[in-house]
């Protein structure tokens, strides 16, 4: 958010940040042939014209500024030491407002922005040292909605999209003409980083590859569910997200099904999602074995979770019942074998109470209760 300040500080804030180890550079400064300073407001009350500012020595070589009755507003020109210009325009509000360019040193445009008050608003752009259009930007309601980058000899490098056309460049890209679009991205000329389709500005479908040509990640939406897959090096799959596709403004949250694998093939775990929450977790040891069973459910602001775990030959290893975070209830630990060893019961904020402990042969051996201070009965 943009402070909303007179002109005054604001350009001389930036002057005197841009002259921080040029603290003895003075600028000469003159209005309609006038010697004026900005740091004298009686040098400027009630004058039109355009006042400029010179210093050899400085980071600011050149300044020039428009003043109406007194007040900093409209266009103003910078020129840098190193070469750098820069247009502009400010409003009453001491804010950049409209268009705004800057040049390197060479004089090439570098960049373009449209301005709202200080925001940017519409069509911005970046350019390369070459000259041409690197970066494609569209803002709306402070939001970049539209993203498009360049190469020399006009191929793509980056491409997101809006829900509808901003920009006569995005129509054929983003699948705004009816039909799905079918575009090749590039790291460099003659190296694609991977494939985009979209339609109507959803993105249909993706694939990245990395700088060796392999398979990253995928992305595709199919039958009102997108699934995004990520790889290993060798080509096996990492993960997978397989969810409902819902509009982001509505109520309904995550839906679907998220997986995990080793990179031997092994599925290690797998979270199903329903209403935005984890409703089941499953894992597995690399041996194939089950690791852990899960089960949530929600009431309200109460969550519940059942907890089975198991030993990698396949043995319980314990059962753990909680609510809210909190362990609850009698909680069971078994051997490798499978035998029951102990048996914990902890009360409503989750402090043991009570304990048993068994023999190998699952014999009652003693049980202990616990007070508040932790001592045992």
């Amino acid at each position: 958010m943009r402070h909303e300040r007179g002109l005054l500080s604001l350009s001389f804030a930036l002057v005197l940040a841009l002259c921080s180890g040029h603290a003895l550079a003075v600028p000469r400064c003159e209005l309609n042939g006038e010697s004026v300073s900005p740091n004298n407001g009686n040098t400027t009350a009630g004058k039109t014209g355009v006042m400029r500012c010179v210093d050899d020595d400085g980071q600011v070589r050149l300044r020039e500024q428009t003043l109406r009755d007194g007040r900093f507003v409209g266009p103003v020109v910078m020129v840098l030491a190193s070469g750098e210009r820069r247009e502009y325009s400010v409003n009453e509000r001491g804010n950049r407002h409209g268009l705004a360019r800057t040049f390197d040193g060479k004089g090439t445009l570098r960049k373009e922005e449209n301005l709202d008050n200080g925001s940017a608003e519409g069509v911005q752009k970046n350019f390369a040292e070459a000259g041409h259009l690197q970066e494609l930007y569209f803002a709306a309601e402070r939001r970049t909605v539209l993203t498009i980058g360049y190469l020399a000899d006009g191929a793509l490098t980056e491409l997101r999209c809006a829900p509808q056309s901003v920009v006569p460049q995005d129509r054929e890209v983003c699948g705004h003409t009816g039909r799905a679009s079918d575009v090749t991205l590039y790291r460099e000329a003659g190296k694609p980083a991977g494939t985009v389709s979209f339609l109507r500005g959803q993105m249909q479908r993706q694939s990245v590859l990395d700088r060796e040509g392999r398979l990253v990640r995928t992305e595709e939406l199919k039958d009102g569910r997108r699934i995004k897959r990520v790889f290993y090096a060798s080509g096996k799959p990492r993960s997978e997200t397989d969810f409902i596709e819902r509009d982001p403004n509505s109520a309904g949250g995550r839906e679907g099904v998220a997986r995990e694998w080793a990179e031997s093939g092994q599925l290690t775990q797998e979270t199903a999602w329903a209403d935005g929450y984890e409703q089941r977790i499953q894992q597995w040891y690399l041996n194939g074995q089950q690791k852990l069973r899960q089960q949530i459910r929600r009431q309200g602001r109460e969550q519940e979770r059942t907890t089975e775990s198991f030993w990698d030959n396949g043995k319980p290893a314990a059962v753990n019942f909680e609510r809210n975070g909190r362990l609850l209830g009698w909680q069971k630990y078994y051997t490798e074998d499978g035998v029951l060893i102990r048996e914990d019961e902890h009360g409503e904020r989750g402090v043991l109470q009570r304990r048993k402990r068994y023999t190998e042969q699952g014999v009652l051996e003693r049980e202990e209760r616990f007070l508040e201070d932790g001592s045992r009965i």
